[in-house]
C-alpha cells in the first residue's frame, strides 16, 4: 500500500495579521513542528509531527518536552566553526574554577582534566538525551508521509476537542485514548523501512477505525449540545396551561 495523496487537513482560522509562532505546538499526543516565520509574510508550513508512545508515562512526556526545546544558541567562529552559548560558558566557569581550586591546593593532575572535560560533557550530552527520547517518539519529518498524518491528526483532533468539551463522557475520553494508539501505531508502520501484506491490512483497518471515531466523536458532541441547550427557549414556545373562568 502506498501513502494516499495528500489532502488538506483542518487548520485554525486566525485573525488577519495573526501567524503561527515558529516551533513547535505540543499536543496531548505529541506534537507539530512549523518551518520559522519569514519576513515577506509566507505561511508557514508544517515540517515535523512527532508522535509520543500511548499512555502518557512520565519518560515520554519528559521525551516530549525534550525534543521540542528551543534550539541552542550557537555562536559562529571565525573560522568556519561553532559552538554553543551554554559549552562557551562551561568552559569559561571551569576555567575559573580550576585556577580558584588549584589556588587552595587541587593537584593540576586533578583539575585539569575536569576543566576540558566539564565542556565536552555539556557539548555532546544533549545529542546523547536526543537519542535517548526518540525511543519514546515517532518522528516524521519528510515525505508523503507528512502530509498523510497531518490529516489523520485533524481527525484526531475532532476526537479530543469533544472529549474536552464533554469531560464527564467516558466514552469521548475513551474514544481520544484509542484514537491516540491509533495514531501511533500508523506512525510506526509509515516508518518502517517495509511492510508485509498483514501490515498492509492492519494500517487500512487502523485507518478506517480513525475515521469511524472521529464520526462517532463528532455525532457525540452534537448529541450532547443538543440535550445542553437552554430551556428557555422550549418553554417560550410552550403555550400556557388553559386555566378555569374566575381562576387567578
Amino acid at each position: 500500500m502506498t501513502l494516499p495523496p495528500p489532502r488538506p487537513a483542518a487548520t485554525t482560522h486566525r485573525p488577519p495579521g495573526q501567524r503561527r509562532l515558529s516551533g513547535s505546538e505540543r499536543t496531548a499526543w505529541g506534537w507539530l513542528r512549523w518551518s520559522p516565520a519569514t519576513d515577506d509574510g509566507a505561511p508557514q508550513r508544517l515540517a515535523q509531527i512527532g508522535i509520543v508512545t500511548p499512555g502518557h508515562s512520565l519518560r515520554a512526556r519528559c521525551a516530549q518536552r525534550w525534543l521540542t526545546r528551543r534550539p541552542p544558541l550557537r555562536l559562529y567562529l571565525d573560522h568556519g566553526g561553532s559552538v554553543t552559548a551554554a559549552t562557551l560558558l562551561t568552559a569559561v566557569g571551569a576555567l575559573l574554577g580550576m585556577s580558584w581550586a588549584i589556588d587552595d591546593g587541587l593537584a593540576v593532575a586533578i583539575g585539569l582534566p575536569l576543566a576540558i572535560l566539564l565542556p565536552l560533557l555539556v557539548d555532546h550530552l544533549p545529542a546523547r538525551l536526543d537519542v535517548r527520547a526518540r525511543a519514546y517518539v515517532c518522528i516524521i519529518d519528510a515525505g508523503p508521509g507528512l502530509e498523510y498524518l497531518q490529516r489523520l491528526t485533524a481527525q484526531h483532533a475532532r476526537i479530543t476537542r469533544a472529549a474536552a468539551s464533554h469531560p464527564c463522557c467516558a466514552e469521548l475520553a475513551y474514544a481520544a485514548q484509542l484514537g491516540h494508539r491509533v495514531l501511533w501505531s500508523i506512525a510506526t508502520i509509515i516508518t518502517a523501512p517495509d511492510r508485509s501484506p498483514d501490515t498492509t491490512c492492519r494500517w487500512l483497518a487502523l485507518e478506517s477505525l480513525l475515521d469511524h471515531l472521529a464520526r462517532q466523536a463528532g455525532d457525540a458532541d452534537r448529541a450532547h449540545g443538543d440535550l445542553a441547550a437552554p430551556s428557555g427557549s422550549a418553554t417560550a414556545s410552550t403555550p400556557p396551561t388553559p386555566r378555569a373562568r374566575g381562576h387567578r
